[in-house]
């Protein structure tokens, strides 16, 4: 059953790969394993469609139509460098003239070169309609009346003999500073063999092309292959989460409560625990603190206070008492206390002068 089992999800593996290969997709085993019917679709179209998700009877008219424009656009490039080397050369007569005069065949070569181009540039515009089928031109003119009526027609044989060497020259030139551009390294090579280089040019410039494109499907592979392992990971994880879930729910929150019950009784335990050795501490403290000499000390002290303060009761209530007495006399015990209190004073000063008087008369006689 489990040879089974892993036979079958090897199968699915293969066919996620097929699809999320040939499609921008990223599909999982477990897709294939919940949506069957959607994975059988698409292995359907997987033959209908390309890669890109593109008709394959589209795609291969799309090929034939890019090459045939490829060829177009190679004939009409063809004819566009050969327009433009003889403008060049046109322009080149012009500049030369200004500098030096021309020689009389320079200057017969560059009329009949300046009528022709003229005059094919003016036959491009007689077909003037956008269907290649249609046979109307502009003023009813074809290129046979503006070659019957070019005045120079009896000198294109000779223009074309000085005119196609110098067209070959100046093409040979513009392909050797392209080599030398391309391989950027000097013309130190013979003339014949940068020509023969530069006609492997096309060649090298396509195979860098393909190489490129190459280097591209590689890199969209390789982030194909990312992605996929991002979604793998990313299902990984969403697995793990739901089993990690699923065990905090069923065991760790499960037997939490129990697990609390017990965390509190140690924890009441432990407080109790804590008092008793606080108790313990404070009567450890009170021993140390109170001996039997000490207690005797503090019995015989209590005593002498209780004396001392049974003796200031004492006098505290015979003061009372004598203040009471002196209350009872009257308003009039104010005056007689200063008035005892002046006398007071005035019997002090006499004593102490009286005193002072005998220590002089003393002093005198024993002198």
């Amino acid at each position: 059953m489990d040879a089974l089992q892993e036979l079958e999800k090897s199968q699915h593996i293969k066919v996620v790969d097929k699809l999320n290969g040939q499609f921008p997709v990223h599909l999982t085993v477990t897709d294939v394993d919940q949506y069957p019917e959607f994975i059988n679709l698409i292995s359907e179209l997987s033959s209908f469609l390309t890669p890109d998700c593109i008709s394959k009877h589209l795609q291969r008219e799309h090929v034939q139509a890019e090459e045939a424009m490829r060829h177009e656009r190679h004939s009409w490039l063809l004819n566009h460098i050969l327009h433009n080397e003889l403008h060049e050369l046109e322009m080149y007569f012009e500049l030369q003239g200004q500098d030096m005069s021309l020689s009389s065949n320079d200057q017969q070569f560059q009329k009949v070169l300046q009528e022709c181009l003229t005059l094919s540039e003016i036959g491009d515009y007689f077909d003037y309609s956008s269907d290649p089928s249609s046979k109307v031109a502009l003023l009813g003119l074809t290129h046979e009346d503006l070659a019957l009526h070019s005045k120079y027609k009896k000198h294109l044989s000779s223009l074309q003999q000085k005119l196609i060497p110098e067209i070959e020259e100046r093409l040979m030139k513009k392909c050797e500073n392209l080599v030398s551009f391309y391989e950027s390294q000097g013309n130190s090579e013979s003339s014949k063999l940068m020509y023969a280089r530069s006609s492997q040019l096309p060649a090298l410039v396509e195979a860098d092309i393909q190489k490129l494109e190459e280097e591209k499907k590689l890199l969209h592979e390789d982030t194909l292959k990312r992605d996929k392992q991002f979604w793998l990971y990313y299902q990984i994880l969403l697995d793990s989460l739901r089993l990690l879930e699923t065990l905090i729910s069923k065991y760790r929150l499960k037997d939490q409560p129990e697990y609390d019950a017990f965390t509190s009784e140690w924890l009441i335990a432990k407080c109790d625990a804590m008092c008793l050795k606080i108790k313990l501490v404070e009567l450890q403290v009170l021993c140390d603190t109170y001996t039997v000499e000490t207690i005797q000390a503090l019995a015989t002290i209590r005593r002498h206070a209780e004396i001392a303060i049974k003796e200031s009761e004492k006098e505290k209530t015979h003061r009372s008492r004598a203040l009471q007495t002196y209350q009872s006399v009257g308003m009039g015990f104010d005056s007689i206390v200063e008035e005892f209190g002046r006398l007071k004073k005035e019997l002090e000063n006499k004593q102490w002068a009286l005193k002072e008087l005998e220590q002089t008369a003393e002093q005198k006689s024993a002198g």
